[in-house]
């Protein structure tokens, strides 16, 4: 049994490439995404849509992360420029985000961590066909992220993460809702901190 527990416990502390009690910083960059949901409230009943095209944009930022003495568990918290919306249509829906995700890290092998937790975001712009409509917008959005990352042993990190938004996008509308979902795809390099 004690040789049982050792080898349980050796296990566990190597999954991950950071000591326990030590931080990292990780400025990255990649490809976002953006899709539009929502749904329409008739006389008929209510109708849903989600037929659109994603809007493909840039996103970057840096994040944070500690790591905790089980060898499996950090938090990571973060800020990140995401261009995201929609195309309906050959229209492009122009949405961008700074978002702030706080993140449960689970390493279930080493370098290789599932992804989860709340991403709180805040509406710097929105415009179609140039025209601004940002007004129009509730300017806080909160959503559920969920993803995985994998870190290699010389800390370069590869992250894909979607996110699903709780929050009406369209301010002050009974019978409309809009949900600005999204995600992204970046590659970064971890810096550990002393």
């Amino acid at each position: 049994i004690a040789v049982m527990a050792v080898c349980c416990l050796t296990a566990n502390a190597q999954k991950m490439r950071h000591p326990a009690g030590k931080a990292t910083i990780q400025p990255m960059i990649g490809l976002s995404y953006g899709t539009l949901r929502g749904e329409y409230k008739t006389t008929s009943g209510t109708i849903k849509y989600d037929n659109d095209d994603p809007r493909y944009g840039l996103a970057i930022g840096a994040e944070g992360e500690y790591y905790f003495d089980n060898g499996w568990f950090s938090l990571s918290a973060g800020v990140l420029y995401m261009q995201q919306g929609c195309e309906i249509k050959s229209v492009t829906t122009k949405l961008d985000f700074i978002n702030i995700p706080v993140l449960a890290n689970f390493y279930v092998a080493k370098g290789f961590a599932l992804k989860t937790g709340l991403q709180p975001g805040f509406l710097v712009s929105a415009k179609e066909k140039g025209v601004d409509y940002k007004d129009a917008c509730n300017t806080f959005n909160l959503s559920l992220p969920i993803g995985l990352s994998y870190e290699f042993k010389n800390g370069i990190t590869l992250d894909l993460r979607g996110a699903a938004s709780m929050t009406n996008l369209i301010k002050d509308s009974d019978n409309m809702k809009w949900y600005a979902d999204g995600g992204m795809l970046t590659i970064g390099y971890k810096f550990e901190l002393k």
